[in-house]
């Protein structure tokens, strides 16, 4: 029996013995694993600028969220205005000061002019055709002529001015029959509703869409679906050797919505074939359509690469019109109406210089904007807040370079982070304060000349339909402030959490029902 005992006691001590052995392996291989980014890689590339040290292969992917701009932000205070960082095997660098974001974008611009191509965005914008995304050259500069010279002029704004004015008219007088009816009006819908309109007038000249019918609704749902895909860091892109397998589906996933954009786009090709082969005259006023513009193009010069162009070129520039330019407006109204009501001492400032230059007898007209000068820099801080884009959409480096002193190879992904600058105490006093006598008085603008403010971007790449997107923000918003009592609930307008995706809606819309401030015949009046 005691020898029993004595083999139990010594299997006992050996098997704790192997324990504590085994335990220390793990452990040792744990902090071995832990180690092994700082054994291998001190830096993310020769000469990087500073930033976290990722794993070998996945990079810093792991420690990332789907609120990238958040993650970014937080990094600066402990990296500063430039950092780098591997997404993947990507090499990619992070800016978010003005002096910096001067420098890449305006000084070394030709070398930030391209742009990172995913899969999603080859799916969208059938491989890349569209402004947007074509790589920077003479492609690039041939469509950036066409929308800026014909359908983003100073005239051609001013002849869709009609346009812009019998939407807003329309929007103000449905939201009068909803307070008649005492129906609630889901701001988002409504305004998205707006902006999708001038595009569909700005594309081919007519009014495609009615907020009172799904359609609209299912374009926004369908548009929001896309900016989240294109948005969201695809392992795939990524992780190359990942590209066959599309481990989180969203190339799967975008081109169910992207078929159904392509039954769209297809319908309006072959309904304006069909009238000009008709001979149908689509605009009396001596404006050409996009559609036009671009079924109408003809190169004779021998050097040109794009003689004409073909129905996919066609279906990647609508693409371009009807993701990118009704969301961001639309977002951009409703953000500021949330603001704009939680703070009662703006919103009274606001309609008290509404009354004084538009009075109550008639609704906003867009030649009062320039009047209203304390609107304009509630404006402003509408957009610093809540840029359109938070990282504008990414560039890439198109050859080895140096910034400030630190190496950025070629083919790096480069992240502005405006939405971060508006946050950051070292650019703006009181960032996260929504306050707009901060722009009282001060010569500083949105249109790209100012770096601490770009919300429409800046340089060869920025957003080509700023003159349309700047105006209707003002028009939409001031003549929503000015037509209606808004007294939405305090849990919709305090929680201001975002929806992400490329762009940040507000994920609890504004839902409401307004009540009219103005005469009762200026509702009624006949346009």
């Amino acid at each position: 029996m005691e020898q029993v005992h004595l083999l139990l006691s010594a299997t006992t001590a050996h098997l704790s013995s192997l324990q504590s052995s085994t335990i220390i392996a793990i452990a040792a291989s744990i902090v071995a694993f832990l180690l092994l980014p700082i054994i291998f890689r001190r830096s993310n590339w020769r000469n990087a600028p500073p930033g976290p040290t990722g794993w070998p292969v996945i990079g810093y992917l792991p420690y990332l969220t789907d609120r990238l701009h958040e993650d970014l932000h937080k990094f600066s205070f402990t990296y500063g205005p430039i950092f780098s960082l591997r997404m993947g095997q990507k090499p990619a660098i992070v800016v978010s000061s003005p002096d910096i974001t001067r420098e890449i974008l305006k000084h070394k611009d030709l070398t930030f002019s391209s742009r990172t191509i995913t899969e999603a965005v080859r799916c969208v914008t059938y491989d890349a055709t569209s402004l947007v995304f074509v790589p920077y050259g003479a492609r690039w500069r041939l469509l950036r002529k066409i929308l800026t010279t014909e359908l983003f002029s100073s005239r051609s704004i001013e002849l869709l001015q009609p346009a812009r004015k019998h939407q807003v008219r329309v929007l103000l007088k449905n939201l009068y029959t909803a307070w008649e009816s005492m129906t609630p009006i889901n701001i988002a819908d409504s305004t998205f509703v707006v902006s999708a309109n001038l595009v569909s007038n700005l594309v081919c000249s007519k009014n495609l869409f009615d907020n009172t019918k799904k359609e609209g609704r299912e374009l926004k749902e369908m548009v929001w679906e896309i900016l989240e895909v294109v948005g969201a860091p695809n392992l795939a892109d990524l992780i190359p050797s990942l590209k066959v397998l599309d481990p989180q589906g969203l190339k799967r996933r975008v081109w169910k919505v992207v078929k159904r954009f392509d039954d769209f786009f297809e319908k309006l090709i072959d309904e304006r074939l069909e009238e000009r082969k008709k001979g149908v005259k689509i605009n009396e006023n001596g404006r050409m359509d996009m559609l036009d513009v671009f079924m109408d193009y003809r190169s004779d010069k021998k050097d040109d690469e794009l003689k004409e162009f073909s129905r996919v070129d066609i279906k990647g520039m609508l693409s371009d019109m009807f993701v990118a330019g009704t969301d961001t407006s639309s977002s951009t109204v409703e953000w500021g109406m949330t603001e704009i009501l939680r703070k009662p001492t703006v919103y009274k400032k606001i309609l008290a210089e509404l009354d004084e230059v538009v009075g109550r007898n008639r609704f906003v007209e867009e030649a009062d904007i320039p009047k209203l000068t304390y609107f304009q820099a509630v404006v402003k801080e509408v957009f610093r807040l809540h840029p359109g884009v938070p990282l504008l959409i990414p560039r890439r480096t198109g050859e080895a370079c140096e910034v400030c002193g630190y190496n950025v190879p070629k083919h790096t992904i480069v992240f502005v982070n405006v939405w971060g600058m508006a946050r950051d105490p070292k650019v703006w006093p009181d960032p996260h304060e929504f306050n707009p006598e901060r722009f009282v008085g001060r010569e500083i603008d949105v249109k790209g000349q100012d770096f601490e403010l770009l919300p429409f971007g800046t340089g060869r790449r920025s957003c080509v339909g700023m003159p349309l997107g700047h105006r209707m923000v003002h028009y939409s918003l001031a003549s929503l402030m000015h037509s209606f009592e808004w007294n939405f609930s305090a849990d919709i307008l305090e929680d201001m959490s975002e929806k992400v995706g490329i762009t940040l809606q507000k994920a609890k819309t504004l839902v409401g029902i307004p009540k009219p401030r103005l005469s009762e015949s200026v509702y009624r009046q006949k346009e």
